[in-house]
């Protein structure tokens, strides 16, 4: 009779944890999908000029690990949802495994761009001498102007530290560096306002990655949980 009752206990709180991780992996895979959505930071256009142009890949290292740190969320949080169905302990134990994996490529990758995207992070100096030496090139150089342009003009802002930069060289300020409509040339430099345009996506990236990373800790809990549930059962059996 007490192990009758022993069962049923054990198989409430199986269900109970079986309805957890069906509600937080359906949480997780909405916002691994909508995560994926941040694309379009990768593919931007004016993005893309910018990396390009300034040869900035090492954010897209950061910003490209969370990304399949996110699609593997999805993939995950559906393994999870079946190995809780099936009940099945080998699919719960590589849900937990996968789970621990993207845990570390969410809060790997988001720590990395995290210290190359905020306009107090490296990327700020990197920026300051990568546009310095584009200005060095503007005279002859038809792909650096046309990157420092951009950046000027689309950004707005002027030189790498400032319109002093062009002067240090015996160069005119160009055109780009004022004001479409008032004419006012930018007080600004580009490290200062680009390292401001990344912070503002960073935020968005390392914010939903890092609150995954944060439920995601509850959600290993549930999972050992229920493997220990699982094993209880079959060794009652």
């Amino acid at each position: 009779m007490a192990l009758g009752k022993g069962k049923g206990k054990m198989e409430e709180h199986l269900e109970l944890l079986q309805y957890l991780i069906y509600i937080f992996n359906t949480v997780f895979f909405c916002a691994g999908a909508a995560y994926l959505l941040g694309l379009w930071i990768r593919f931007d256009e004016y993005m893309m000029d910018y990396v390009n142009g300034l040869g900035m890949y090492h954010y897209w290292v950061g910003t490209s690990t969370v990304m399949a740190g996110s699609a593997l969320v999805m993939i995950t949080a559906f393994l999870g949802c079946c190995g809780a169905f099936f009940r099945s302990v080998p699919m719960v134990l590589t849900y937990k495994i996968m789970t621990v994996v993207t845990f570390g490529l969410l809060l790997g990758g988001s720590a990395y761009v995290l210290d190359n995207g905020l306009e107090d992070s490296r990327i700020y100096p990197w920026l300051q001498e990568a546009i310095r030496n584009k200005i060095y090139q503007y005279q002859w150089d038809m792909s650096a102007r046309r990157t420092v342009d951009i950046l000027q003009e689309y950004v707005g802002c002027c030189g790498g530290d400032s319109a002093g930069d062009y002067g240090a060289i015996h160069l005119p300020v160009p055109d780009t560096c004022r004001d479409q409509v008032t004419g006012n040339q930018y007080g600004d430099s580009c490290a200062e306002i680009f390292s401001q345009y990344l912070e503002v996506r960073t935020g968005w990236i390392t914010g939903l990655s890092l609150s995954l990373c944060f439920f995601q800790c509850f959600a290993m809990m549930f999972a050992f949980c229920m493997w220990q549930a699982l094993k209880e059962i079959q060794k009652g059996n």
